[in-house]
């Protein structure tokens, strides 16, 4: 699900990994016991006729043993030399299997983007679910930033997001109008509290839950412990930047989209060129210009690794950001570059003046089975189509890349659950694979599954449903999108118009036959062909609305 095209990648080839191709030897297990069935019922035939003592007949055994055993390793040696590719990829990531650093990843120790800055309205407070953990995003238009509640009233635990922002800027419930001042999330005002009665709302057991929160390059973040003391820890570790999002020679915009699968299978479908030319085909690739792709990563470490492709670097830094090229500062500070590289940062500079574009994609769990995608493509060139293509426009293409492949995505990861697990069930034999390798064994090594807040929520997938709620575009995008609400309510507009100029130009004209009307005869042919294309206009609006803004299914068998 490659949202643009990736430039071709080349590489120099790694070592292998025996860990990864551990199936091999529970089949070569199965394969010697199966072979040796027959000998042992012959065996014991044999004993009996010709009463052989068990130690002689043991040694026959073993004997036999060694000699299926040999045939079976010489054959897997041949099936191990025509699959290298797959071997040699796969070494240096293993080779962090028995490493000292190897330990729990805390899932709750790092900044998540909640939502796109631009796409909330400062006046209503906005529901989100990461991690498991159900939010509230609200403008606190006191301190002028974005806030992170949990979504949970302490009163009766109604959802704070179907709330409203006061006139004095704090939030307040919907049921009982209990209020909520930023930043704390103290109780500043219970209705049904006497004046001159106890304080209860003074209690600790009255308070909203505020998340560490803070705003950054386009993007509104929360820090998933709401403890006291991991408010020290979260401002000491700022997300990570891109220094091009802060460039003004580079054009980007943020994109969101809800998916009918887990972060893991988003997050390794990115990391995968070689699927664009047939996922996407005629989007953005073509099925029969596909060619071998081959990568290299580096140690897989608890925070993430990097890559090699042709154009440059990878990076993946733990646990849902992935990015292809660009200046990546990982701590969240300023890009800081070395004083004493004067010929780096004039190659640098000069890199700038080339054409550049980034991928960036930000892989966000909400609960088992779902995922949201935060992507942008920055880029140095072409700034003077902003100005031409809508926003909308450009969102219905980006839809429709990430449509092509949804559906396959979603049942491989159905499939994957059922089979087993991903490292017994899935063959990956070429280079191409190096990434999605890679990410699995940071996962397998490190990662394990995300916490999932206070739901303690199963790995267990979700039931699957049709393929239109799958799909459906409405609610995964077109909702939390303002540009595209506003094209969607536009044509909706559009589309009544489009009725009522129709039946007007109809009245008119049987009006012009009843009484008659010399300016009105005169221009009847072409009032009645504006009332055909009024009419014609009016019934194929609602089915651009239907396939763009709810549900359109990609048939990859009928793209040639």
């Amino acid at each position: 699900m490659n949202l643009m095209s990736l430039p071709s990648i080349s590489c120099s080839s790694s070592s292998s990994s025996p860990s990864q191709f551990s199936s091999h030897s529970i089949r070569s297990n199965s394969a010697i016991h199966s072979s040796l069935q027959p000998f042992y019922h012959r065996s014991l035939s044999l004993r009996l006729s010709l009463s052989l003592k068990p130690q002689q007949l043991h040694r026959i055994r073993s004997a036999a043993t060694h000699v299926v055993a040999s045939a079976i390793a010489d054959v897997q040696k041949i099936d191990r030399s025509s699959n290298s590719l797959a071997e040699d990829a796969v070494l240096p990531i293993s080779q962090t299997e028995n490493s000292e650093d190897r330990r729990k990843f805390d899932w709750n120790s790092h900044w998540y983007p909640v939502a796109i800055a631009a796409n909330l309205d400062k006046r209503l407070p906005h529901a989100a679910t990461i991690m498991g953990h159900d939010l509230v995003v609200w403008w606190d238009r006191i301190g002028g930033t974005w806030q992170v509640f949990k979504d949970k009233c302490p009163h009766r635990l109604a959802p704070l997001s179907e709330g409203r922002i006061s006139e004095e800027g704090h939030l307040q419930c919907s049921y009982h109008g209990w209020k909520f001042s930023p930043c704390s999330g103290s109780c500043s005002f219970i209705p049904q509290a006497p004046a001159d009665g106890p304080k209860v709302h003074t209690s600790k057991r009255a308070c909203a839950t505020p998340y560490p929160s803070l705003e950054q390059q386009g993007l509104v973040w929360f820090w998933p412990d709401p403890k006291e003391e991991a408010r020290s820890l979260a401002a000491s570790r700022l997300p990570p930047k891109v220094a091009e999002l802060d460039d003004p020679s580079f054009t980007h915009q943020w994109i969101m989209r809800d998916m009918p699968f887990g972060f893991e299978v988003l997050i390794e479908n990115l990391m995968d060129p070689s699927h664009v030319p047939f996922a996407h085909h005629k989007l953005q690739g073509d099925r029969n210009k596909a060619n071998p792709i081959a990568l290299t990563v580096g140690k897989v470490e608890p925070s993430g690794f990097e890559g090699q492709q042709e154009r440059g670097n990878v990076s993946f830094i733990a646990p849902c950001f992935f990015i292809y090229g660009g200046s990546l500062d990982k701590t969240g500070t300023k890009t800081m570059q070395s004083e004493a590289s004067k010929e780096s940062q004039e190659n640098h500079a000069l890199e700038k003046k080339k054409k550049q574009v980034l991928l960036v994609f930000w892989c966000l769990p909400i609960s088992p089975g779902k995922s949201r995608l935060i992507w942008n493509f920055p880029r140095n060139f072409g700034l003077w189509l902003n100005n031409v293509i809508p926003t909308w426009l450009n969102h219905l293409q980006r839809m429709l890349v990430l449509d092509s492949d949804m559906y396959l995505l979603h049942c491989m990861e159905n499939k994957i659950q059922e089979a087993g697990t991903w490292e017994t069930v899935c063959y990956l034999p070429t280079l191409a694979d190096t990434f999605v390798i890679a990410f699995r064994s940071w996962l397998r090594l490190y990662g394990g599954h995300p916490e999932w807040g206070s739901k303690q929520l199963s790995n267990t997938l979700p039931p699957t449903t049709s393929k239109e709620q799958l799909m459906d575009r409405y609610s995964s995008h077109v909702k939390q999108c303002p540009d595209c609400m506003n094209a969607l309510n536009f044509l909706r507009g559009a589309e009544v118009f489009m009725q009522a100029l129709s039946i007007a130009s109809v009245a008119i004209l049987a009006i012009a036959s009843l009484k008659p009307m010399p300016i009105i005869n005169a221009s009847s042919v072409n009032i009645g062909c504006f009332a055909v294309f009024c009419c014609v206009a009016s019934r194929m609006i609602p089915h651009f609305i239907q396939k763009n803004y709810f549900f359109h299914d990609y048939i990859h068998a009928h793209v040639k």
